[in-house]
């Protein structure tokens, strides 16, 4: 986001967020810079310095006289650090920016970081037809696409950053060497530092498919073994088989254009389009020719209106798409003898 025009608000107002208690006009112009790569950067050191500062403990422990025992020594300490950690927890920043937009509503959440990680989790679901775009306490952003769930913590915990994904999702990971950012795929796990990532994690999708752009990530099996990634690659992972493939591509980008509401199919089979515009416009599909599941697309569309797509794909292919608005259905046919002679 850019920053120069956009200015700091002074720390009292920062801290007033951050503790809860400052007024709505103030917190709108805090969340907006924080939403800036400086105020990222400033929620991120602000966690980090009072996570360091619950790790401490023992130069407060000063006691005048001899300790009976190692027991009373460490219940003396664990009562100390506990009145520490009840400090810091009313202090350190939002897991979750009041910064969530959903089909163009202004959502609020606000919750703690969570200093142990077990307060349980939340779940999102975009349902077909919609996209959502979140941003994390951290300034991570999340971009979660059409019939997708992301689970997260509640409250954050100190050591790492877990989220839970079923569907797909472009990730922009605030980089934070102390809690490493993974994306839990029901087994597999992308475990991260700070980097921009695509992940395809459909259920009834036979593939879990990683697109990186930039940074490095690892994709982590149930049998911890890894597989390494760089800017630019793609990696296939087969859940039946459990075979990973890797592969560079200089079009990598297309695969993260839906965040931006564009439509980017290469050398696709129609099943794999039918797929895609299902998700995007919860519409069904009806082939009257079988020959039709023959035909490959490449075809970039920023307009999503559905039915100027079909027209787009139709442009291009030997294939009639007819929507039924009513039924909410598309009938795909063959333009006459052109579509035998595709074959």
């Amino acid at each position: 986001m850019d920053t120069k025009n956009m200015n700091k608000p002074t720390e009292q107002q920062i801290q007033e967020v951050l503790a809860g208690i400052a007024t709505s006009e103030d917190a709108q112009i805090v969340v907006k810079w924080f939403a800036t790569d400086e105020g990222a950067a400033y929620l991120s050191k602000s966690v980090d310095r009072d996570a360091e500062q619950i790790k401490l403990g023992y130069e407060e422990l000063y006691v005048n006289h001899d300790i009976p025992s190692e027991e009373m020594f460490a219940c003396i300490f664990r009562n100390i650090r506990r009145k520490r950690i009840r400090r810091i927890a009313f202090r350190v920043a939002a897991v979750i920016i009041p910064f969530i937009v959903l089909m163009g509503l202004f959502i609020q959440v606000d919750t703690r970081v969570d200093l142990f990680g077990d307060s349980g989790y939340e779940e999102i679901y975009v349902p077909k037809g919609e996209r959502l775009q979140m941003m994390f306490q951290d300034g991570t952003r999340a971009y979660i696409n059409s019939d997708s769930h992301l689970r997260y913590p509640k409250k954050f915990a100190l050591s790492s950053r877990k989220v839970y994904l079923e569907g797909e999702a472009y990730f922009v990971v605030s980089k934070n060497s102390h809690r490493p950012f993974i994306v839990n795929l029901n087994g597999p796990a992308v475990h991260v530092l700070g980097t921009s990532f695509g992940v395809q994690a459909y259920p009834e999708n036979k593939d879990i498919t990683v697109c990186l752009d930039e940074g490095h990530v690892n994709l982590t099996l149930s049998s911890e073994k890894k597989y390494p990634m760089k800017p630019g690659e793609k990696l296939v992972y087969d859940k039946e088989s459990e075979r990973c493939t890797i592969t560079r591509s200089t079009d990598i980008h297309l695969s993260s254009l839906w965040k931006k509401n564009v439509i980017a199919f290469k050398d696709a089979p129609l099943s794999e389009v039918i797929k895609v515009l299902n998700r995007w416009y919860d519409v069904d599909f009806k082939i009257e020719d079988e020959a039709a599941w023959d035909v490959y697309f490449t075809l970039t569309s920023e307009n999503t209106l559905l039915e100027k797509v079909l027209q787009d794909l139709e442009k291009i292919s030997p294939l009639r798409f007819e929507y039924k608005e009513v039924e909410k259905e598309v009938i795909v046919m063959g333009k006459g003898e052109e579509l035998r002679s595709k074959r």
